[in-house]
């Protein structure tokens, strides 16, 4: 009995000193990537409050140079997770902006930090840091960015993000958007690549800054294409990451169908993941001086030609780098074949004409003369399903990038093709 009373106690202590850990102060070390042999110099500097942590990161080549990068993470008791938000430091370059997941341990008064990262477009690898002496009260960031505070990303949530969603049940996926309106209100907008149709949810959300993390549920359905089909009704966590080109989310969701609830009905689990794109000021068809706040938002310049030979907008969906300019594209219906036609526009010239969409793929190769492109979904009719929704693929000769794209005829999706330009 007394040994299980000392094990008890034992159990509570490590448990209130991992609840009360303070990662306050500059932790430094060593960043790697998997299969790499270049070695980063890596230092954070955070201040905690409860759970919550913030601050800044350094990483340093072997060649000297340096970015700089905000981050916000969180403590779950017994994992530290960090996000780098924003690349603060060098302007242009553009670096990786590093999911990180690191466990801490003490031993002989040496605080650690060691974990995994892992970022878009880059290879993932591994990062040990440890606490500086003394670090706890320092007010030292002569190697960081001085910022009071960090930069709140909640305005930049706001507005149509697109993607797709999978569920572990089926070998097919759903075309998704969310909306999300400021007051934590917003909407979702499924498309089944199967049976279902598509549906339309209302959802409420709230954003957690120093965690980068927005937490949604579906609150009701709102419209539906086939009144007999029962959705699930998702809620989950997604993770905010930005980069040059996109911001995006991305998490796992679980759900209920309608009608039920998580007890009664539970849906199979999924994940998600959806983006905005984030186009450069001299890429933009300029707004007069004097336009409203509410005006509508300045186009692309890439997309203006296929706006005035079709008569039809353009949303811009997704964005894919590549490595090289010559480019296989595949079109294909990964889901029920309704007799979608579409056409294929990049740039504006049409490099596919009234293509009738099946399991097969269609094979088109081109070559990039830009730096930065469009390629347009421009549909003929929506098939029986609406709205025309597909699967497209690019590939570089290094790796093949699948999105899903969807347009109906007033508005054609597309996706910014982007030639890569390396970083960290």
């Amino acid at each position: 009995m007394q040994k299980i009373y000392r094990l008890l106690l034992l159990f509570i202590s490590l448990a209130c000193t991992s609840q009360a850990q303070d990662f306050s102060g500059i932790w430094t070390g060593e960043l790697r990537q998997n299969g790499k042999p270049d070695v980063f110099e890596y230092q954070i500097d955070l201040r905690q409050n409860g759970n919550k942590v913030e601050g800044f990161a350094t990483s340093k080549s072997k060649d000297g140079t340096i970015a700089k990068f905000e981050m916000g993470g969180v403590w779950n008791g017994q994992q530290l997770t960090i996000q780098e938000v924003d690349q603060l430091e060098p302007p242009n370059a553009r670096w990786c902006l590093k999911h990180i997941r690191l466990n801490f341990s003490e031993k002989n008064g040496a605080a650690t930090l060691e974990g995994t990262w892992e970022a878009q477009g880059c290879t993932p690898g591994t990062l040990r840091l440890s606490r500086q002496s003394g670090s706890l009260q320092s007010d030292s960031r002569a190697a960081l960015t001085p910022k009071s505070e960090i930069r709140n990303p909640k305005s930049e949530i706001h507005g149509k993000w697109s993607g797709h969603l999978s569920q572990s049940d089926r070998d097919y996926g759903f075309y998704f958007e969310m909306k999300f309106e400021e007051g934590g209100s917003g909407t979702s907008h499924i498309t089944s690549d199967g049976e279902g149709g598509n549906a339309v949810h209302r959802l409420r959300w709230t954003f957690d800054e120093a965690a980068g993390r927005l937490d949604f549920e579906e609150l009701e359905l709102i419209e539906e294409s086939v009144p007999s089909w029962r959705w699930c009704m998702k809620s989950g966590s997604l993770f905010f990451k930005k980069e040059e080109s996109r911001l995006s989310l991305k998490g796992d969701w679980k759900g209920y169908i309608e009608g039920f609830d998580l007890q009664s009905g539970p849906c199979a689990p999924g994940n998600l993941y959806v983006e905005k794109p984030v186009f450069k000021k001299e890429e933009l068809v300029q707004r007069p001086a004097d336009s409203p706040p509410s005006a509508v938002p300045a186009k692309p310049i890439g997309v203006t030609d296929y706006e005035h030979k079709t008569k039809r907008d353009v949303e811009v969906e997704r964005v894919l780098e590549v490595k090289n300019r010559t480019i296989r594209i595949r079109v294909w219906d990964n889901g029920t074949i309704d007799g979608d036609i579409c056409t294929l526009f990049l740039n504006g010239e049409m490099i596919l004409k009234n293509y009738r969409v099946t399991r097969i793929k269609h094979e088109t190769i081109v070559k990039l003369e830009k730096p930065v492109n469009y390629l347009i979904l421009h549909a003929i009719n929506t098939g029986s399903i609406s709205p025309n929704t597909v699967a497209v693929s690019v590939d570089d000769g290094t790796q093949e990038q699948v999105v899903i794209v969807s347009s109906n005829l007033k508005t054609s999706g597309a996706v910014m093709i982007r030639e890569f330009t390396v970083g960290n």
